[in-house]
């Protein structure tokens, strides 16, 4: 029955796509909270600097408070709208508290209630910062299952939020090199060649790690920047790589990933949402959620060598700050089967560092 309340309110919802209520329909799903700085970090004293808050406790500073909107405000749910949340971390890293401003996410139609949101943001509190918190892993989904788009989201509005105050605020600095960037030189590179030298890195999954039956690769996937003529032109062939370069502005980067098996890095939540839930690209302190928009799919390999593949796609990444020549790690979320009627979700990484040979 719950299932069909929500199959009809969804029909209700969105048959009026062509009208002007699709403008407010989100408008149903609003959720606004009251708040008190008071409510994520235990101080008396609040003084207000650029973006946030710096909170005292007997003289001392106690740490610090800040909303979301501030410093992630590009980063959007499933209803396209910042699911704008209150802050509160100490002055090692350690969030202290958190609370939801507001949000728009349609949860009720896979009904959950506004209690399993609320529950799902409640594990942020004593995780620190410095450490990895990824859905799937120190982030568990339970509470809002089904709701994929809206924790992963979430989940980078809280980190990186959190990482860029650290940053401003002295807790956490970034740690930067040399300045680099990448070489245009260009050599035709196999496969293999690629693989060796780091310039394509690999993360095989197996069935076992998914509660599933069986030994077998599950998901074979590859990373590679493309933004480097020997590693893009050699991945992608000439005519592919000259349209996707063309096709970039001068502040943005482009990745290939791609995979063989029967899993998916891609699922199909996308499609409905415009945002790959299943995941996103971490640097430093930012986390950039990738969309629809973002995407090309590709379908073959060119390097010399090269394996056939059952999924792939060309990513741009549109935003200056990040930087290709830089380390970055791919965050990726796939299914878990706990029984056969329950399902969880479990995180996977991979590293990925441009070698120096491609770099200047």
């Amino acid at each position: 029955m719950r299932k069909i309340r929500a199959a009809l309110m969804f029909i209700f919802i969105f048959g009026f796509a062509g009208s002007g209520f699709a403008a407010d329909q989100w408008k149903l799903f609003e959720h606004r909270y009251s708040y008190k700085l008071e409510d994520v970090l235990q101080a008396t004293k609040f003084v207000q600097k650029k973006g946030y808050w710096e909170g005292y406790r007997d003289g001392k500073l106690a740490g610090y408070v800040f909303i979301s909107k501030e410093w992630t405000g590009k980063l959007v749910g499933y209803s396209g709208k910042h699911l704008e949340t209150l802050i509160g971390m100490d002055t090692n890293g350690t969030i202290t508290g958190v609370k939801l401003l507001f949000h728009s996410e349609p949860i009720v139609l896979i009904g959950l209630k506004e209690e399993n949101y609320l529950d799902f943001i409640k594990q942020y509190k004593g995780k620190n910062i410095k450490n990895p918190l990824s859905v799937g892993s120190e982030i568990s989904m339970d509470a809002v299952s089904g709701a994929t788009v809206t924790a992963v989201v979430q989940n980078s509005i809280i980190l990186e939020s959190a990482r860029r105050v650290a940053d401003a605020s002295g807790v956490m600095k970034g740690t930067k090199g040399k300045a680099k960037k990448l070489n245009q030189k260009y050599l035709a590179l196999t496969w293999d060649e690629l693989k060796k030298s780091g310039a394509v890195k690999n993360l095989a999954i197996t069935n076992k790690y998914l509660g599933l039956q069986g030994d077998e690769v599950h998901l074979d996937l590859y990373v590679a920047i493309v933004t480097q003529p020997s590693i893009g032109r050699s991945l992608l062939g000439d005519a592919l790589y000259k349209d996707v370069m063309g096709r970039l502005k001068s502040d943005e980067s482009a990745i290939v990933i791609v995979s063989r098996g029967k899993g998916s890095f891609k699922g199909t939540g996308f499609v409905r949402g415009g945002v790959f839930d299943r995941f996103n690209i971490e640097q430093g302190a930012k986390v950039y959620m990738l969309k629809d928009r973002d995407y090309r799919v590709l379908s073959e390999l060119y390097a010399k060598g090269a394996p056939s593949i059952n999924e792939g796609g060309i990513f741009i990444i549109r935003d200056k700050d990040f930087d290709p020549a830089e380390p970055f790690r791919l965050n990726l979320l796939l299914p878990y089967r706990v029984s056969v009627a329950k399902k969880e979700f479990k995180s996977f990484h991979v590293e990925y560092a441009v070698p120096e040979r491609f770099t200047e």
